[in-house]
């Protein structure tokens, strides 16, 4: 067994890693002349700078080899560099993140090293062993390495035979779930998909044009007036931008998460995601809404079915209509959804049950699936939309480059007049500066994935 990184995402991260060393460098020398005010957000944002993008560079040159044959292991990585034999280990554990048990996450399986009674690695041991509890190591996590996680196990098992412990999930799909037809379908969901792009445009527009400019104008003339009076309204406008993109953001993101996901029913679950291991919600709890169109914001005409507690605000799960023209999904699937929740002992589920009964008896009768085209066009269409989306994603990116320009410019007119809020602003810019390039490298390396993925294609 060869166990290696990914040389793509090792260059990622040594170019990430450089952007942000670069980015720090030059942003600390422009704050040299500065107030102190301005001196201490900025040095603030680059050591944040130096720290992320030093690691970043560290992870990406240090050297990464895990060789397993029949006569043991010899192990080059950040944790450790060792070679053993077979004799010096007495435990080899695959095993699941503790925080991903019962919840999606990004995070994979772990491999952990227990070394033989007296042998010494010469390295700390700060993990246990959850078969006996003995001391061991974490050599790397799955994801982190280009081997595919079935066949990894199974090479391993073949070499480390006993001394192997699989110890993580098993997910198997539910053979017995009723999956919901995906909606809307096409040529309705690339119609949507528009119309959503477009009013994300607007919402953004208008953004920039009465939530940003307003206050840095109304910033500068206080603080040109008052210094006092110039950070008072700073703070404020601080707070108020806040509140307000996070409630925008919201508005734009929540319908579309909707849009791109699948769901099935599992019995009494509604599953939002047909792997395995993603959350359920009970559809017999007493906790699941019909929404009329109007009583969620950002979701337009559409009906949709909601998780609201008493205590907590509704939170979206399923689209029951097309936001933009209140077309209803599939009869079958609300006859489905509604088969459930009239079991329910909660009157407010056999509600809910009643009102997808009406909805349902106005919905459209259910078609059959449209022909798909040969695999080759299906899979050429794929891409182009995939390489779409991920373009889509750098334009955002040099849009919003836009709103870093507008804070620095805004900090640039008053910072020779003022000696806190102007530094203030510019140091603000710095930091919006970070979260933008974080944000710019993702979507480009997005871009270059998909790039990637269709070239290889043929080679594979």
């Amino acid at each position: 067994m060869r166990v290696r990184q990914p040389y793509f995402d090792r260059v990622v991260l040594l170019f990430f890693g450089i952007l942000l060393l670069t980015g720090a460098v030059g942003i600390a020398y422009p704050l040299l002349d500065v107030a102190w005010v301005g001196l201490f957000l900025g040095a603030a944002a680059v050591a944040l700078g130096l720290a992320t993008g030093g690691r970043l560079v560290r992870d990406a040159v240090l050297p990464f080899r895990v060789d397993v044959d029949p006569q043991g292991w010899s192990v080059r990585t950040p944790k450790l560099k060792r070679h053993l034999r077979w004799d010096e280990v007495a435990a080899v554990v695959l095993v699941d993140d503790p925080a991903a048990v019962g919840r999606r996450t990004l995070r994979g399986p772990r491999l952990l090293l227990v070394p033989a009674a007296g042998v010494r690695l010469g390295v700390p041991l700060p993990e246990k062993s959850p078969v006996d509890g003995r001391a061991a190591i974490e050599l790397f996590e799955l994801r982190e390495v280009k081997y595919e996680e079935d066949q990894f196990a199974r090479d391993l098992a073949v070499l480390a035979g006993e001394l192997l412990h699989d110890l993580c999930r098993q997910p198997v799909r539910p053979t017995d779930a009723v999956p919901l037809r995906r909606f809307p379908d096409e040529p309705d969901r690339a119609r949507l998909v528009r119309w959503l792009d477009r009013r994300r445009a607007l919402l953004f527009a208008s953004w920039y044009l009465f939530v940003l400019v307003p206050p840095l104008l109304l910033i500068e003339v206080a603080a040109l007036r008052n210094e006092l009076l110039g950070v008072i309204v700073l703070v404020v406008s601080l707070v108020v931008v806040g509140v307000v993109t996070s409630l925008a953001r919201r508005f734009t993101e929540s319908c579309r998460d909707l849009v791109d996901g699948e769901a099935m029913i599992d019995g009494s679950d509604l599953m939002l995601d047909p792997d395995p291991t993603a959350p359920r919600i009970s559809l017999l709890s007493g906790i699941v809404r019909v929404r009329r169109p109007g009583q969620l914001s950002g979701f337009g005409k559409a009906w949709v079915l909601a998780r609201s507690a008493d205590e907590e605000p509704p939170v979206p799960l399923l689209l029951l209509a097309d936001p933009r023209t209140g077309l209803l999904r599939d009869r079958d699937d609300l006859r489905a959804l509604e088969a459930v929740l009239r079991r329910s002992a909660d009157e407010r589920d056999r509600a809910a049950g009643r009102q997808l009964d009406e909805l349902a008896a106005r919905a459209p009768a259910s078609v059959a699936s449209p022909t798909l085209p040969p695999s080759g066009a299906l899979s050429a269409r794929a891409h182009a939309s995939a390489v779409w989306e991920a373009a889509k994603g750098v334009g955002r990116a040099v849009v919003l480059l836009g709103v870093v320009v507008t804070v620095m410019i805004a900090g640039g007119w008053v910072v020779e007049q003022t000696t806190v809020v102007g530094p203030a602003l510019l140091a603000t810019a710095a930091a919006l500066f970070f979260v933008w390039l974080v944000y710019a490298v993702y979507r480009v390396v997005v871009l270059l994935r998909t790039l990637f993925a269709i070239v290889v294609r043929p080679f594979r």
